[in-house]
């Protein structure tokens, strides 16, 4: 029951975040600095990325370069940008929305605008670009595991009950997850370990257990990209091989399936596609 309450409790408190993060900002927009009507601006196709990073996962700086390339690659104006981080349930480890915010676009007819106002708007939109990259940036390297302290890795409870109600909250019509994870799991639901050991698991066994759980979520058609299937410590004694990895990714291929999500891209631990 302890389980099942700080779940529900954490679910709750972060749902509630994610509904003001509709309204929260965290890029200062240029339209009202430079008092212009935002209606001025270029319609684009709406786009929200979620990054998702597993906060007991300690990728090498070669994942964590690949993360960051990515995300960089991906934003453009129009975007809007949400960095979550997510723990196990434990005291002072929390699921964080550490970043959201909305890039602004051009004008769209620059004629209307007296030429004074549009200096200023460019030179804020200039800034603006770099500040965004820059705090996304921050808030995802200040997601990385610092330490060994975390007892369980609760990713199934935390995609069920956070990360899968905020992206489906989201109005926008493209919804991009990039999950940075090694995707072993390992909680009060189900352990791929034994004996400290990773396990070759059965992912029709497992699917019955979430199902049992009922932690399955929506994530209203969103594209799903993994980084981080499988990786192990570089000081890992156990052998990573074909006939684990192979189950691990049917296993989260079903799991996204069930839950209304497409799997685009599953990195194992590299991505080879872009978002």
């Amino acid at each position: 029951m302890k389980y099942i309450n700080s779940v529900v409790c954490s679910a709750a408190l972060f749902a509630s975040m994610m509904v003001c993060a509709q309204q929260r900002n965290d890029v200062p927009g240029c339209y009202a600095h430079a008092k212009i009507a935002p209606e001025l601006s270029t319609p684009v196709d709406s786009r929200e990325l979620f990054v998702v990073l597993d906060a007991t996962f300690s990728p090498d700086e070669k994942i964590k370069k690949l993360v960051s390339d990515k995300v960089q690659r991906f934003i453009k104006p129009g975007d809007r940008v949400s960095v979550i981080s997510f723990s196990a349930f434990v005291a002072d480890n929390y699921t964080d929305l550490k970043f959201t915010g909305v890039l602004d676009t051009d004008i769209k007819d620059r004629d209307d605008v007296a030429k004074k106002s549009l200096q200023v708007f460019d030179n804020c939109l200039a800034k603006q670009n770099a500040f965004a990259r820059a705090k996304v940036g921050q808030a995802i390297s200040d997601s990385y595991r610092k330490d060994d302290t975390l007892p369980k890795t609760e990713i199934i409870a935390n995609l069920a009950q956070v990360v899968g109600p905020a992206v489906s909250e989201s109005t926008a019509g493209r919804k991009v997850v990039l999950l940075v994870s090694d995707l072993f799991e390992n909680s009060d639901i189900t352990s791929f370990y034994s004996n400290n050991q990773i396990r070759i698991i059965q992912p029709e066994a497992e699917m019955t257990k979430v199902q049992a759980a009922e932690m399955l979520t929506d994530f209203a058609g969103a594209e799903i990209y993994v980084v981080g299937a499988g990786w192990l410590e570089p000081d890992y004694r156990g052998f990573r091989g074909t006939k684990m990895m192979m189950p691990l990714r049917k296993f989260w291929q079903s799991y996204f399936e069930a839950s209304n999500a497409v799997v685009k891209g599953f990195g194992q631990p590299m991505l080879i596609e872009d978002l």
